[in-house]
């Protein structure tokens, strides 16, 4: 996952100390198009900022980095209102029922909760076929649609304040351009990008996590690069875990 930052006001202070970015995308990272610049309003307390988390697939020679480390990243920010409430829009391309798309993302969420004593996520989620990513309006959005660049296969964008570091929305897109459903009932076949796999690492920086790239830490849930037919990421490791409970508790 490759990491965009938007500053929201011109001339603000270089965010890169408050959410540490991996070299690969401060070499590859590119600014989708549209991104919004988020305002800042007369008091200055929702002066906003933005972060893209771009998920490429991974490529053939992946070029992590060597060496040791805690396998574990923290954005820097977290959310100080819980638990999140998330709208899904289920509308996809692949056929795939309303009912498998939600229990998908409850089970990835869920996955987070039960690693913590904070209830991260609300047990209850809406519904909504004309919700979209992207659009600033402080609603957790969960959808599928397409993107531009054919190697990516999700996007997570999350808002935070400059002042007091705190999540206020995250919005999540699942790339039309692979074909989605349970890569762990598929016949074996590599050609599907499962779900749970990619929502359970997506869901991670909805919380406050970083990406990976440490190719001895390629093991754990938030690694920088997922591929068709991956379901390691459904479960977390214990780096995940430390991370989460570094931001929420034990």
């Amino acid at each position: 996952l490759m990491i965009i930052l938007i500053l929201a006001v011109a001339g603000a202070a270089n965010a890169g100390m408050l959410l540490p970015i991996p070299e690969q995308a401060k070499e590859k990272a590119q600014a989708p198009e549209k991104s919004p610049v988020i305002a800042e309003t007369p008091g200055g307390d929702w002066d906003l900022e933005r972060v893209d988390f771009i998920h490429y697939a991974k490529p053939d020679k992946p070029s992590s980095k060597p060496g040791s480390g805690a396998c574990y990243k923290l954005m820097g920010v977290k959310w100080n209102s819980l638990p999140v409430n998330y709208v899904v829009n289920p509308i996809n391309q692949d056929g795939l029922s309303a009912d498998f798309i939600t229990q998908t993302i409850s089970t990835s969420a869920e996955t987070w909760d039960n690693e913590t004593s904070s209830e991260l996520f609300n047990n209850y989620y809406t519904i909504d076929g004309t919700a979209q990513y992207g659009v600033q309006d402080y609603k957790n959005v969960i959808s599928f649609g397409n993107y531009s660049n054919s190697g990516v296969i999700a996007v997570t964008s999350v808002w935070f304040t400059r002042r007091g570091k705190q999540i206020v929305e995250f919005d999540m897109l699942f790339n039309d351009y692979y074909l989605w459903g349970d890569a762990a009932i598929a016949s074996g076949t590599p050609l599907v990008m499962d779900l749970e796999n990619i929502a359970t690492h997506e869901l991670g920086h909805s919380v406050g996590l970083d990406d990976i790239y440490l190719s001895s830490c390629s093991n754990v849930t938030m690694y920088g690069y997922s591929g068709e037919g991956e379901i390691s990421k459904r479960t977390l490791e214990q780096p995940d875990i430390t991370g989460l409970r570094s931001l929420y508790g034990l």
